[in-house]
């Protein structure tokens, strides 16, 4: 039998397809235990060998029998160290290999690698040649927007710097406007607004969203990233879009994404919504009182067609929201003193005030969207963009469980009954964290 190959010669979407495995998970098994241990290319890649996939089945099948997975760790190892390694009667699988050249696949990796270079021409050199080879949409969808995804998660791992990540996203927005500059004028007559809700700073995702309506015909108004909800309203009474088209990427902005829709509801226009955050957690579009574009770009221009030719109802605000808005309001209220509260807890440990206050506010955004849904629980995916913050910004790795604990403290002396089911959810979280 041939041995497992430990050449690394695969990246993070071959492990992903290959195993099931959520990408978090995977990042969180590597930073607590080691396993598995990838390498990386010259630009920073993950990549991994044959034995480092049947290393991470072998662990999710001992999880589906019952371990933990540190309990799944202890027993691998303690298993190679007698002498009786599970991994060596295994078959090696067939899998497929880093892209070869001129594909799309290669393009990406090494327009990813010229960014995270600091080298703007090959960069551009690199979309230029896949603008001549594929259709825009695919370089769009299948290069920048993907390629934006990896660098976005390498920093949220904190494997690459913020300033490469900014890098590579000037280079796509500039790109992206450059596009937008290109297209012809309308050739409809439907007018559609587009814009990111109150803290919402992802503008490459409504770039590519105005290029593909655009090439569509349509006559798009984009009024950017992080715009308060007023300026929504003002927008919309003065411009009279068909359609209001809002983006929201992460857990924290759904809260203040979901105020714009309820603002613009008494003004009877249409509003549709899209983004990452409902592709992670698709139990939150049940909730939205607006149109749900879909999990892809292509998808959402297909149902903005649909919706200004149709007009269907827009779908109204439940019951079950305007409660969980109210104890969402309750923690805005008293957000403040919380927070006050919580430098106080976390005084012992002598943490950088510059960098705790990033993090405070930041997990504070979270909670109050996941109060303003009404699942706490759908923090969980958060919880390694946290543990990485932390990280990013020279807090000590061990610090997520008792910062998870003196949240709760600092919520419990609010002594307010709404906020009680947080208090116990973040205790309970910190204690799984711990474990």
């Amino acid at each position: 039998m041939t041995p497992l190959s430990t050449t690394p010669a695969f990246n993070l979407k071959v492990v992903l397809k290959e195993t099931g495995i959520r990408p978090d998970t995977l990042r969180a098994w590597e930073r607590r235990y080691g396993l598995p241990k990838p390498q990386r290319s010259a630009g920073g890649h993950r990549l991994y060998s044959e034995r480092d996939i049947e290393t991470i089945k072998w662990l999710m099948a001992r999880q589906e029998e019952g371990l933990s997975i540190a309990r799944a760790v202890d027993l691998l190892r303690s298993q190679i160290a007698q002498g009786n390694d599970p991994l060596e009667h295994i078959e090696p699988p067939p899998l497929q290999p880093i892209a070869t050249p001129g594909t799309l696949e290669s393009i990406r990796q090494d327009w990813v690698e010229a960014c995270l270079a600091f080298d703007e021409k090959r960069a551009e050199g690199l979309l230029n040649q896949a603008f001549a080879l594929f259709p825009l949409e695919t370089v769009v969808t299948e290069i920048l927007q993907y390629a934006m995804i990896q660098v976005g998660e390498q920093w949220y791992q904190n494997d690459i710097s913020v300033q490469q990540e900014h890098f590579a996203s000037a280079l796509v927005q500039r790109r992206l406007n450059a596009l937008i500059a290109a297209c012809p004028p309308p050739t409809r007559p439907e007018v559609i607004l587009v814009g990111n809700p109150p803290s919402e700073q992802h503008l490459i995702p409504i770039l590519m969203l105005n290029l593909f309506l655009r090439r569509r015909g349509f006559g798009v108004v984009d009024i950017g990233a992080n715009v308060p909800v007023a300026k929504f309203d003002e927008t919309v009474e003065r411009i009279k879009p068909h359609l209001v088209v809002l983006s929201a990427q992460r857990l924290s902005t759904v809260a203040p994404m979901i105020e714009v829709i309820l603002s613009l509801h008494p003004l009877k226009t249409q509003i549709a919504y899209g983004g990452r955050i409902f592709n992670l957690l698709p139990q939150l579009v049940d909730l939205i009182p607006a149109h749900y574009l879909g999990k892809s770009l292509d998808e959402a221009v297909r149902n903005i067609e649909r919706l200004l030719s149709q007009r269907p109802p827009l779908p109204l605000p439940s019951a079950k929201l305007q409660t969980y808005q109210q104890t969402a309001e309750v923690f805005r209220h008293l957000r403040p003193q919380i927070e006050a509260k919580l430098f106080e807890e976390l005084s012992p440990y002598n943490l950088p005030e510059e960098y705790l206050i990033t993090a405070i506010e930041d997990f504070g955004d979270v909670l109050h969207s996941a109060l303003a849904i009404g699942d706490l629980d759908a923090i969980h995916p958060e919880l390694e963009w946290l543990r990485g913050l932390l990280h990013q910004h020279h807090l000590p790795d061990g610090i997520l469980a008792p910062f998870l604990m003196a949240y709760a403290q600092a919520v419990r002396l609010m002594e307010v009954a709404q906020l009680t089911p947080l208090v116990e959810w973040l205790k309970t979280t910190a204690e799984r964290v711990v474990a």
